[in-house]
């Protein structure tokens, strides 16, 4: 087993931007990112240009789940972190199939390693859709939607950010970052609500490797 995994890497329209996932193996240890790390994760895609600024980011999300269908809450909205790396120079990249990369890196330790693990937690929910078009059209809706803008408003939730990035030649990931909160925020009606509403639009809500 690899200490952690990276997933779906894409690159924006620009080439300068490079957005994907990573999940926990043997190990949990991700930050903010040290430059070795992302240097490192980097270069596991055959990136050889240097970074120039970076995020990472941790969620609770419903597509990389290991245990989407058992137990309760917790393992339905299991942790990833989102990593957005930017480039001065254009990178090439040739977008993984649905699936992932084993990597042996972990991130330099610091007080953000433990962060991930305390309330509030960030949700993202994400979909796969076989088109761009279905994908754009369904974030179109997703935004503004009557039924989820109620929800929304119950949960005090802030306006979804969304983003829809190609990860393949026939999958579009939309991925709508709802906001953040405790146990209640995630059991809540807002966050299952939207997922289906993604599913009702003929996304696939569950990674397949």
């Amino acid at each position: 087993m690899s200490m952690l995994y990276l997933w779906h890497p894409s690159v924006s329209g620009d080439g300068k931007v490079l957005d994907c996932i990573l999940t926990r193996g043997d190990s949990d240890q991700i930050g903010g990112g040290s430059e070795r790390f992302v240097s490192a994760l980097a270069s596991t895609l055959e990136i050889g240009t240097i970074p120039l600024k970076w995020s990472i980011k941790p969620y609770r999300c419903n597509f990389y789940s290991e245990y989407w269908s058992e137990g309760g809450w917790e393992s339905r909205w299991d942790f990833i972190w989102r990593v957005t790396v930017h480039f001065k120079a254009q990178v090439a990249i040739r977008p993984l199939k649905l699936g992932y990369l084993g990597i042996d890196d972990i991130d330099d330790y610091s007080p953000l390693v433990e962060s991930y693990k305390f309330e509030p937690f960030s949700c993202l929910v994400a979909g796969s859709f076989d088109s761009e078009e279905k994908a754009r059209e369904t974030a179109r809706r997703l935004a503004n939607d009557k039924e989820l803008v109620a929800a929304r408003k119950v949960a005090a939730a802030p306006d979804p950010v969304i983003q829809v990035v190609r990860v393949d030649e026939k999958a579009f990931h939309l991925r709508a970052a709802l906001g953040s909160g405790d146990a209640s925020f995630f059991q809540g009606e807002y966050p299952e609500l939207t997922l289906s509403f993604l599913e009702a639009a003929g996304a696939v809500t569950h990674v397949r490797g």
